[in-house]
């Protein structure tokens, strides 16, 4: 492209800027691909932009896949958070994750009964003396944090724990409808935690887990190794059973997305998050 009968890149970053005024890119909607929209997955909030305090990095948000791949999409890209303070969180949620397996055994007490109360208050003051830890950790993230964990492991066990075994039991049984290989499997196997659901489903058959279970393993070949099968198989499971992305996802894909758009330096110390870290 020639301006002034000269090649743009003989131009100084001044003149095109002159030339070219980042209002005059905006009317024209020249970058839409990276404001306000879901091209790549991400894309800079065209509002944050407008706020010269705020760094790319801040002003970078992951889009929100389907409207539910994130618990508080709308409360994560409005914590303007830095780089630092992300790395710390997931710090901090590794931290929380491991210190705090002891809440298992009561993530499923009454809400409004006091035993949880003491409960919910013992690992609120864990939680803030892990936060403590990390020098950009904030007391509404570390809140945020811990209240993510419990929702997640609570939802784990009320509707997600050895569901996928269930209907890997009844996908391997290919020559059975399924009524006849979930009573196989009700019967003969020990799966506490989704007892309850499968008697519910033999007994009066309108729990929706025959269609879950269609829903799961749809398309799945049966040539599929154990392993690989289950793990597919799971994963629609979290997807369907409200498992949401938890801040520490998305401030790790943020993280690492950031570092290849150059906007960050590269790290190799950040904790991997597993999903099913939550779940133990």
């Amino acid at each position: 492209m020639l301006l002034k009968g000269m090649p743009a890149y003989e131009l100084g970053a001044s003149a095109l800027e002159h030339m070219y005024p980042p209002e005059l890119i905006m009317e024209n909607n020249a970058f839409f691909h990276y404001v306000d929209d879901g091209y790549f997955g991400w894309y800079f909030d065209s509002e944050l932009c407008k706020k010269e305090s705020l760094s790319d990095y801040q002003r970078l948000v992951l889009f929100n896949d389907g409207g539910d791949e994130y618990t508080s999409w709308s409360r994560y890209r409005a914590f303007y958070n830095t780089p630092e303070a992300d790395r710390d969180y997931l710090r901090y949620w590794e931290t929380l994750v491991k210190k705090t397996k002891w809440l298992k055994k009561y993530v499923l007490k009454n809400e409004s009964s006091y035993e949880w109360s003491e409960i919910r208050s013992r690992a609120s003051t864990q939680a803030v003396r892990i936060a403590a830890e990390f020098p950009h950790m904030t007391m509404e993230l570390a809140g945020v944090g811990l209240a993510e964990y419990i929702w997640n492991m609570r939802t784990y066990l009320l509707f997600v724990k050895d569901l996928d075994w269930v209907f890997y039991e009844i996908w391997r049984q290919i020559n059975q409808n399924f009524r006849d290989a979930l009573e196989h499997v009700y019967v003969e196997r020990s799966y506490p935690a989704r007892e309850r659901n499968m008697k519910y489903e033999l007994e009066h058959g309108n729990s929706n887990l025959e269609l879950l279970f269609h829903q799961c393993t749809g398309g799945l070949s049966k040539d599929v190794p154990e392993y690989t099968a289950r793990k597919l198989i799971a994963q629609e499971i979290h997807w369907r059973g409200g498992l949401s992305g938890t801040y520490a996802q998305y401030a790790r894909k943020k993280l690492k997305i950031a570092e290849l758009l150059g906007l960050i330096a590269r790290r190799v110390d950040i904790v991997k998050i597993d999903p099913r870290r939550t779940q133990v």
